[in-house]
């Protein structure tokens, strides 16, 4: 025996269920347009009218996101697929480095800012001492051209974050912090009236 169904409640269940389904294509949708969309935005990037070579990377050695650094820290640079050279020098597949402290990427089409938030390292180092104020910074590397403007694509590193301590020290200076402690206190002990009342006891 058929159980028979009112239209009315048939067409409602039938609209129901198109209306899920139309929801749910439509939020797939909008997922695989904003991965799109984000996508060609990172592969649109481009900076001056030099070109980096496929593979280019910049990157911080022994430096870590969320990292603890000394206010005095030596900040080395790492590169792939490209060689370092002074500024000035139009030479292929090369570039000098730049270290961004506390600060935005600048415009990539234009040369880079020279301040004290915008370090140029235009002779070709690849590390430096940085004096940082005690407490939170961010750090990126950003990659020149011979007239300090950045690649196509640009060459730059992702921004880390790093807390400066005075009291952060590596194991060799603090070994050697503490060496030179014990010596000294053994130079006043043998410059002092003890040190010399036990040796005339000595030669007594």
């Amino acid at each position: 025996m058929i159980a028979w169904r009112p239209v009315e409640e048939l067409d409602m269940d039938v609209l129901s269920g198109v209306r899920d389904n139309w929801f749910t294509l439509a939020a797939s949708t909008l997922l695989v347009f904003a991965a799109t969309c984000s996508g060609s935005a990172e592969d649109k990037l481009t900076g001056g009218p030099t070109p980096s070579p496929p593979g280019a990377a910049v990157h911080f050695l022994e430096l870590k996101d969320g990292g603890t650094v000394p206010t005095k820290a030596t900040v080395r640079f790492g590169l792939r697929e490209m060689g370092v050279a002074p500024a000035g020098l139009d030479r292929p597949n090369s570039g000098h480095h730049h270290l961004l402290i506390d600060t935005d990427l600048p415009p990539l089409n234009e040369p880079i800012p020279n301040d004290f938030n915008h370090l140029h390292f235009g002779a070709g180092q690849t590390e430096a001492q940085v004096t940082l104020k005690p407490g939170p910074h961010t750090l990126q590397l950003l990659l020149g051209d011979k007239d300090h403007i950045p690649h196509s694509p640009p060459v730059m590193s992702p921004r880390i974050r790093v807390i400066a301590s005075d009291a952060t020290t590596s194991p060799q200076l603090a070994a050697a912090s503490v060496k030179k402690r014990r010596q000294a206190r053994s130079r006043n002990y043998h410059s002092s009236a003890a040190y010399r009342k036990y040796s005339r006891s000595r030669s007594d």
